[in-house]
């Protein structure tokens, strides 16, 4: 496992650095780039699919401990906020993906769980994301608020997704 998780943080790296050139960095405060990605069924969602909500981007593996050390905490503020007009996307890395949705069918993942596709190399890189988990929140209408967002673990994630307003 540590093997597969450091292979797939080299080749996240490499791809980003090599492969994503003139990919325009997002910013806070600029329109999230969009993306279009699908769920353990063939759906495909876009972020425009989410508009008028505020949306809690997961990024993660099944492969990464970390990742999945943060899974019961983003429960719990899943649940907590349910009324709150969040929604809560998981946006997996897996190369897997009869692994991946083995692993959110055990987990009965909430939310909405999306994989990467060939876009994931312009996606990862315009988030400048190096390493998992990596948490982003939008505001309603799809413009970035926090391009780090704290661990589900961290009690600031709560405190910064209580204090969104309705």
């Amino acid at each position: 496992m540590k093997l597969e998780y450091a292979f797939s943080c080299i080749c996240i790296f490499f791809c980003l650095s090599t492969y994503a050139d003139g990919v325009k960095s997002a910013k806070v405060g600029e329109q999230s780039p969009d993306f279009q990605f699908a769920d353990k069924n063939g759906k495909i969602f876009s972020l425009k699919d989410f508009r008028g909500q505020y949306v809690f981007i997961d990024i993660w593996a099944t492969h990464c401990l970390p990742c999945k050390e943060e899974i019961p905490y983003l429960e719990k503020i899943q649940e907590k906020l349910k009324k709150k007009n969040i929604a809560f996307i998981g946006i997996a890395t897996d190369w897997d993906k009869k692994e991946w949705i083995q692993f959110i069918e055990e987990k009965a993942l909430k939310e909405t769980q999306l994989i990467l596709d060939r876009q994931w190399i312009s996606f990862m890189h315009s988030y400048d994301v190096a390493t998992i988990p990596r948490y982003i929140l939008l505001d309603k209408e799809g413009k970035i608020i926090n391009l780090n967002m704290p661990r589900p673990s961290n009690p600031e994630c709560m405190k910064i997704l209580k204090s969104l307003k309705k």
